[in-house]
């Protein structure tokens, strides 16, 4: 014991702890194993023992029964007279009998199957399909003795098992004995098989089914499947017998519903297995007894263990205890309380390591909770710039931004002044307590005061004493405010380049550290951040707006210069075209006879210039066609569906939903030029067989639908394709569609066809009347 206490705190317990465990767990284990392994097995191999008692004693009986059945086969012929088969089948009928085997029925088979012969006899029996009885298969075919598994009886449907042997005498046939498994001698043997109070026996054959099951076991169901059938049919095609515990041999993910053990053993004379089954309650009770004795021996030793842990760790329970309060106490915030370190053991060096913790937890706890409220008011300012889109609101953003900027830095003066390059003049966009408040603004030139040298430098200049700071001139004191002591400017910049400057004033000396630079850094960066992203989203406005004006622009003049040349191609070229195909008719008509070759030259001239002016038509109806300006929208788009779709072998169908009405002029032409390009591409790309337009007039939109049953394709890839014709032209449908606020949706798939909706808004002043004119809405609505 001496030596025990010389010992350090870590080593006695690990010690004493390491030496009454292992000796413990060592015996327990040690004994338990042995005990319940030998105990086990002994057990298992006498169930297997029994179930080959069984096992050869059924051998036997099916050996006899079936060398019977062969020597009587061996004497039949299919041919023999009636009588003489029956003499013989009663001769076998009492052998069985001495044998307890009761028989179902006897049947004599031809080759084909067919029954020549039966007891008892019906009129008109069959003895079925032959072809589901395995075993008479086996029998006509390989001419040897079988025996089948549990089947149907041929008459009555009842379970029986059949016993064939092949009739080899005369014409080849097949002897068939059905037996009645549960009243013969191979459930009479077994029945009086008792294993205690939950031991029976069951017989298996080779297709899983239960032939026989003694008591007590579960009353069998006709035909009942044995809960390890896979098991068992393995077992008996390979020939192997078996043992163990029946929850160990389930397939996974089986629901075993009896714990049970188990011994197996294949018969040799059928395809059959005897199990001998018992709970395992009651089969390892006496095991059970032995573990349990085991367990409270292994608990009483370990108790004994657990006394001689006590002793050695009962002068650390207190210090445990203290240190553990010590770091509840950090862990619930509290990082003001030192730790007591009492002695210089182990315990004694881990409560002054807990101190120096404590120490650095506390400082880095309390520079964590500043970071932390930096980032949350940093977080709050970056949310209030977020708003700043454009330059409309910039003065309330700015403010609210100047004000969570005093907060962060807890003080009340302050100011975001902007620069503008042209003038090189700063004028405040917000403040706080630095100009009089019946002042709204005030501006400064670049390089005056210290803003001015700020956004002329581009550095910041952080003045903790504005009075006594020797950095500072006369000039710089350009805020007249009672009580300012202490003044920092930081430049607003983004990309390097200054767009105003940030100041901060306080009313008490302040000195500016590092953090406090760092700080009012990052609040100037995000405020420039902010400005330039505005000013940016300002011009991209802006140019986007001019954008959609020139594109309006461009596409009117592009309608208009369309409108001349059709016109012009109209009133002079088609008009000379018309006079020279007259004239060369003319010409044809004055010619005298003889000259054929000739007037063939003319005729063939005037067929040319017609063509030429059908074709001029055509162009004409392509760059503007008349129907657009003299009936409207409707009537040119199914116009240009039936010249292009029908030319092209497409079927085309064209509807109208809702009251159909007139359209402003440059509306219908714009929506006209989007379905003629979609047309165009059904005809050029989609290999269409057919194709619909769909013009749905509403009250306060128009809405169109061109889709087909063409081969499709993927729009993103044709779109992102600009330099395809076909990917500019959606592109110009999409700009066509945008520039009178519509929306414009492509969805198509390579193999799926092709569908294009699109959606205009329009205005109630844009209606207009069936011969184009705007109506004219009086306040009562006649």
């Amino acid at each position: 014991m001496k030596s025990l206490n010389n010992l350090t705190l870590g080593k006695k317990i690990t010690f004493l702890t390491a030496v009454g465990l292992l000796l413990g767990v060592g015996i327990l284990s040690f004994l338990g194993m042995r005990a319940v392994n030998d105990s086990t097995d002994t057990m298992l191999r006498d169930r297997q023992t029994t179930a080959r008692i069984v096992a050869d004693y059924l051998d036997e009986t099916l050996g006899r029964a079936l060398t019977e059945l062969t020597r009587t086969a061996g004497m039949l012929d299919t041919r023999q007279n009636p009588d003489e088969i029956d003499f013989r089948i009663r001769v076998l009928e009492d052998r069985y009998s001495l044998l307890s085997i009761e028989t179902q029925g006897v049947y004599l088979l031809n080759r084909e199957g067919r029954v020549v012969w039966s007891k008892p006899t019906a009129p008109g029996e069959t003895f079925g399909d032959v072809v589901s009885y395995s075993t008479i298969i086996q029998t006509l075919r390989e001419s040897k003795t079988t025996v089948s598994g549990l089947v149907p009886a041929p008459r009555t449907g009842t379970p029986v098992v059949l016993l064939a042997s092949p009739v080899r005498v005369g014409e080849m046939g097949a002897l068939v004995v059905a037996v009645y498994p549960s009243a013969s001698s191979i459930g009479g043997f077994v029945r009086p098989i008792r294993l205690g109070e939950t031991g029976y026996v069951e017989i298996v054959d080779q297709n899983g089914t239960v032939v026989v099951r003694t008591e007590p076991g579960p009353k069998l169901a006709p035909f009942e499947k044995s809960d390890h059938s896979g098991r068992f049919v393995a077992l008996i095609e390979a020939g192997e017998p078996t043992r163990g515990l029946c929850h160990t041999c389930h397939e996974p993910g089986q629901r075993v519903m009896n714990k049970d053990v188990l011994g197996f053993v294949p018969l040799s004379q059928a395809r059959w297995g005897v199990v001998i089954r018992q709970s395992e309650d009651e089969a390892l009770a006496s095991i059970g007894d032995l573990r349990r004795g085991i367990i409270l021996f292994g608990v009483g030793l370990i108790s004994v263990a657990l006394i001689f842990v006590a002793v050695t760790t009962r002068d650390v329970v207190g210090r445990i205890r203290m240190l553990t309060l010590a770091s509840r106490r950090m862990a619930e915030g509290d990082m003001a309380s030192p730790v007591d370190v009492a002695r210089g053991d182990e315990v004694g060096l881990l409560a002054s390591t807990f101190e120096d913790m404590r120490t650095k937890l506390r400082d880095s706890y309390l520079e964590l909770e500043q970071r932390t409220k930096e980032l949350s008011s940093l977080l709050s300012l970056s949310d209030i710039l977020s708003a700043l889109r454009d330059l409309s609101n910039q003065e309330s953003i700015l403010g609210k931004a100047l004000d969570k900027t005093l907060e962060i830095m807890k003080e009340d003066i302050g100011g975001i002044l902007l620069l503008d390059e042209g003038k090189q003049t700063l004028c405040y966009a917000a403040h706080r307590g630095l100009l009089p408040e019946d002042t709204q603004s005030a501006c400064y030139h670049v390089g005056e005061g210290l803003a001015g040298r700020v956004a002329e430098t581009g550095e910041a200049i952080l003045v903790g004493d504005v009075l006594n700071d020797p950095r500072l001139v006369p000039s710089d004191r350009t805020h007249d405010v009672d009580g300012l002591k202490a003044l920092a400017n930081v430049p607003l910049l983004s990309k390097d380049k200054v767009l105003g400057v940030l100041t901060i004033g306080s009313r008490e000396v302040r000195r500016f550290t590092g953090d406090d630079a760092r700080l009012l850094e990052v609040i100037a960066g995000q405020i420039a951040t902010a400005l330039e992203n505005a000013q940016l989203q300002q011009e991209v406005q802006h140019k986007e707006e001019m954008r959609g004006v020139l594109l309006r622009e461009i596409f009117s003049i592009q309608e208009e210069e369309r409108r001349r040349i059709a016109r012009e191609l109209h009133d002079e070229t088609s008009q000379v075209l018309a006079s020279l195909s007259a004239s060369l008719e003319a010409a044809s008509s004055l010619l005298p006879d003889g000259v054929q070759k000739t007037r063939a030259i003319l005729k063939k001239a005037q067929a040319l210039s017609i063509h030429i002016l059908d074709e001029i038509h055509k162009i004409i109806y392509e760059l503007r066609p008349t129907l657009l300006d003299d009936l409207g929208l409707v009537a040119a788009a199914r116009w240009l569906a039936d010249n292009n779709l029908g030319e092209a072998g497409i079927k085309a169908t064209f509807k109208i939903v809702g009251q159909e009405r007139r359209l402003p002029p440059q509306l219908e032409a714009t929506v006209f030029r989007v379905i003629q390009e979609a047309v165009y591409n059904i005809a050029r790309h989609a290999q269409a067989t057919s194709a619909t337009i769909s013009l749905q007039f509403r009250k306060d939109s128009l809405g169109v639908r061109v889709e087909d049953n063409g081969v499709g394709f993927d729009v993103e890839k044709v779109i992102s394709s600009a330099d395809r014709p076909r990917g500019l032209g959606l592109l110009g449908m999409r700009e066509r569609v945008e520039l009178i606020n519509g929306t414009l949706r492509i969805l198509s798939y390579p193999g799926s066809g092709t569908e294009i909706d699109i959606e205009i808004p329009l205005n109630p002043e844009e209606v207009l009347d069936g011969q184009g004119k705007q109506q004219d809405k009086s306040i009562d609505g006649r």
